[in-house]
């Protein structure tokens, strides 16, 4: 089919998808705020809501990476959490940087056709989800009736959170839906293990501060509080590696090269345009657990219906596994079981191969998709030295010419592409062998929402503030 063609089958299915309203009015920050807050809480009450069908002592946890990641929790409605949305925004964007879907996304009829194609690419996303969880056995043994409920309750739930997503986005709230998911999914996170007064296995409180407290007025050891031998837990190890990490990332977020530009029509005007460090944010990070994701969806399935006794030597070396009770299909070998990598610092120290060759398939699918990303995300020299000249601003001592800029630019580019990539790969892998709180690639994705909703509400503050600003940058 021809993109023409594919275009206007684009077209079709987007004027018969329902879609949510831009509100009629310019909202204040209070009000788009309070909107964010309800979408959050109906997706935390979702999170909580079991799946209708299934029997009692089901599956209720998953590798805790990937719910993390995409703010998921298993047999409940949130069980596919926002895995197919970020699926199908990956997928179509590369659809689109590759020319095989022709959107020009800086027209406002190819951004709505971009908006309402990720909706139904979605839902066929969730489906594909849906089943792999169901035939993979992530919820047990369950009759046909009761597959075909649980598979429906998944798919309408998806929906639900696209809406949701879509409300904050439309401008009755405050960035994006599946940002606001993914921080207050890791903040819950982070708050169980730091102040949550539930009792584990060892005897201690979960949060490692009463835990802390319990052992010192209790005469308990505080040193087994180091490193707790009960996985995803709180304790002294992962209090001083999160730290750590969130201020390092922090640093690490304002590092940049600020390359000097003028405006050419204004003599004696200087600025600078800042090239960050992490230069292409989050995105290869995305990408990398979303291929992650799948493999082990993919092999997962491959295992409950052909290899349920590791006996295959080929499917093998896609994935072995394990039933567990009241969890997911735990991988013990092949590829499933490297991308996956260890949670914490018990399960690195039992299997050093795994935790290293984890970190490198981390690193090296996210330069990977970082050198990928630049390509085809108009972050490419050359795309940014004609965004320069057009905008009247040029290199001093160099000609104003795309041309002639890209080369200056793209010393810079690459280096940062490779290196920011390499640091971001590090983090989100290796951290997790320190017991940090909500996983690094948790906290690097909540750094990063949480420093875009600032300028957010910056920006939105500046506007309310100063109707003349708002009309500078188009949102009067």
């Amino acid at each position: 089919m021809s993109s023409t063609g594919l275009r206007s089958v684009l077209e079709g299915i987007s004027k018969s998808l329902p879609q949510i309203s831009k509100p009629g009015r310019k909202l204040s920050l209070g009000e788009r705020l309070a909107w964010s807050a309800i979408a959050v809480a109906i997706y935390q009450a979702m999170s909580s809501i079991v799946l209708y069908g299934l029997p009692t002592g089901a599956q209720t946890q998953t590798n805790f990476l990937l719910s993390v990641i995409f703010a998921s929790s298993i047999g409940t409605l949130t069980t596919l959490g926002v895995g197919p949305i970020v699926t199908a925004g990956l997928i179509l964007q590369l659809l689109v940087g590759a020319q095989i879907i022709k959107l020009d996304l800086t027209k406002s009829e190819d951004r709505a056709l971009f908006t309402s194609t990720s909706k139904f690419l979605s839902v066929i996303v969730a489906i594909f989800q849906a089943f792999a969880y169901i035939q993979a056995g992530f919820f047990g043994v369950l009759s046909p009736n009761v597959q075909a409920l649980v598979f429906l309750q998944l798919v309408a739930a998806t929906v639900v959170i696209i809406f949701l997503d879509e409300l904050v986005q439309k401008g009755w709230g405050i960035g994006s839906g599946i940002s606001l998911f993914i921080v207050s999914g890791v903040a819950v996170q982070v708050l169980d293990d730091l102040v949550s007064p539930v009792i584990l296995q060892d005897g201690f409180y979960h949060g490692v501060i009463l835990a802390i407290f319990q052992a010192l007025t209790g005469g308990g050891d505080v040193n087994s509080l180091f490193v707790r031998h009960v996985a995803f837990r709180g304790d002294i190890l992962g209090l001083i590696s999160t730290f750590t990490l969130l201020a390092l990332l922090v640093y690490i977020e304002g590092v940049r090269v600020n390359i000097p530009i003028a405006y050419a029509k204004v003599s004696g005007y200087r600025s600078t345009y800042p090239i960050k460090l992490l230069y292409v944010s989050n995105v290869p990070i995305i990408f990398a657990s979303t291929v992650f994701q799948n493999i082990y969806y993919f092999s997962s399935i491959i295992w409950a219906r052909f290899n349920s006794d590791n006996s295959n030597v080929f499917l093998n070396v896609l994935g072995t596994f394990k039933t567990v009770e009241n969890a997911a299909p735990a991988p013990t070998g092949g590829l499933a079981y490297y991308v996956m990598g260890p949670a914490n610092f018990v399960d690195a120290s039992a299997d050093p191969i795994r935790a290293v060759a984890f970190v490198f398939l981390m690193v090296g699918f996210s330069v990977l998709f970082a050198k990928f990303w630049v390509s085809i995300g108009g972050l490419a020299p050359e795309k940014v030295a004609e965004q320069l000249v057009s905008a009247g601003m040029q290199v001093p001592g160099f000609r104003r010419s795309p041309a002639v800029i890209a080369p200056v630019l793209r010393k810079y580019v690459n280096v940062v592409t490779i290196v920011g990539a390499v640091i971001i790969g590090v983090m989100a892998s290796a951290a997790n062998y320190l017991n940090v709180y909500g996983t690094g690639i948790g906290l690097l994705l909540t750094i990063s929402i949480l420093h875009q909703l600032y300028l957010t509400l910056v920006r939105q503050r500046l506007t309310e503030q100063y109707p003349a600003v708002a009309k500078l940058l188009g949102e009067a």
